[in-house]
């Protein structure tokens, strides 16, 4: 497939700005239509409104990627116990996919989850989603299983015994190692590691 589009000269990640949440606003609802036409209904994947992204600042770390200075992704994750970085939701426009910037988020992620000493990443993905099946895939995540780390692992119990169900019906729970600082990375000392 030949795509014509041009690629961001600028990719910036962000805290959650005030000034972006109407674009957020319109990139859920862009997003969650792709569920739509794939079958799920609004009561499955509602879109988040203004009120519910702020929300999610309560408990979630949310950082935002601009593209040329317009608001074309967002991720919201937070710590889980036993120390495991929880993927709320990663999000892209689908007019800025398949360019690099889920990709930059995730690693935004990594960075802020290494910080506080985490190895690990866990989120829901709905099976049916198969971009985001494959992109998950491709950037290392599995499902849950024995073969799992053990805080992992022990994350999936603690969800269970909290009495929340680990995955609902059509979701899959997938974990990924969060990979070492890339070497000549500037780390704390300034060198990599």
């Amino acid at each position: 497939m030949h795509d014509d589009r041009t690629a961001p000269k600028r990719i910036r990640m962000t805290g959650l700005q005030e000034a972006q949440l109407p674009a957020l606003v319109a990139l859920e609802q862009a997003c969650t239509a792709m569920y739509h036409e794939i079958g799920f209904d609004a009561a499955e994947v509602p879109a988040r409104t203004l009120s519910e992204l702020i929300a999610l600042t309560r408990r979630h770390d949310v950082r935002v990627a601009e593209a040329d200075d317009e608001v074309v992704g967002y991720l919201a994750w937070r710590d889980e116990a036993p120390g495991v970085a929880y993927l709320e939701e990663l999000s892209v426009h689908p007019d800025h996919q398949r360019r690099g910037i889920a990709t930059r988020l995730l690693e935004e992620l990594h960075e802020r989850a290494r910080e506080l000493g985490m190895e690990q990443v866990v989120l829901r993905s709905r099976e049916k989603a198969s971009w985001a099946q494959a992109f998950y895939r491709k950037a290392g995540f599995a499902p849950l299983g024995d073969d799992a780390p053990a805080k992992v692992r022990a994350w999936g119990s603690e969800q269970e015994a909290s009495g929340k169900p680990l995955d609902r019906a059509g979701e899959v729970v997938l974990w990924a190692k969060i990979p070492l600082r890339a070497s000549g990375e500037p780390g704390e000392d300034g060198g990599g590691g």
